[in-house]
């Protein structure tokens, strides 16, 4: 079950008062909390909107391993905030690979856009397919129907020794979950 964000400013004081107090054992709860306080700042709930603050709070949160906090500092990475935060393709890999490595689907998702679109300088379209082969496997009943797309869509691309290096690939990604 994901965290939902909390709203108001009442919830960012009961949020930040729960992280300091909890006890150490409760790593992973304290972590979802700072993950909801980056998502107050990105957003400007209860608080100024501050797109570097959230990074602060997510990278807490993604050193207690939270994979859907790391998740959203490759998204941040990826797309830039628009405040002075530029987008940044090789952070987004390394915070999307964190995430994808404890079974994220959205994370082996973009890792394959990523790769698929040249990004990173070049396009590697053996290596996107292995990462959307993972975010199938790892994806709920709800994902399946976009990810079988995107991969029906690069595969269409592809020749069939990039096929075959790409479940070669494959073999060697991280299972997560």
């Amino acid at each position: 079950m994901a965290l939902r964000p909390m709203v108001g400013a009442a919830a960012l004081l009961a949020t930040l008062a729960a992280a300091w107090i909890w006890p150490p054992s409760a790593r992973v709860l304290q972590g979802g909390l700072e993950n909801n306080v980056g998502y107050l700042y990105l957003h400007g709930i209860g608080v100024d909107r501050n797109p570097r603050q959230a990074i602060a709070w997510y990278k807490r949160a993604a050193e207690r391993g939270l994979a859907t906090a790391e998740y959203n500092l490759g998204y941040l990475y990826r797309t830039g905030s628009g405040d002075g935060i530029p987008p940044d393709a090789r952070a987004a890999v390394r915070w999307y690979e964190l995430a994808a490595a404890q079974g994220h689907a959205d994370a082996c998702n973009n890792l394959a856009m990523i790769y698929a679109d040249g990004s990173l300088g070049v396009r590697d379209l053996p290596r996107a397919r292995a990462w959307l082969k993972r975010a199938v496997a790892v994806a709920s009943q709800d994902s399946m129907a976009v990810l079988d797309a995107n991969l029906a869509a690069l595969e269409h691309d592809m020749s069939p020794d990039q096929v075959a290096r790409s479940e070669a690939l494959f073999a060697t990604l991280p299972r997560g979950r």
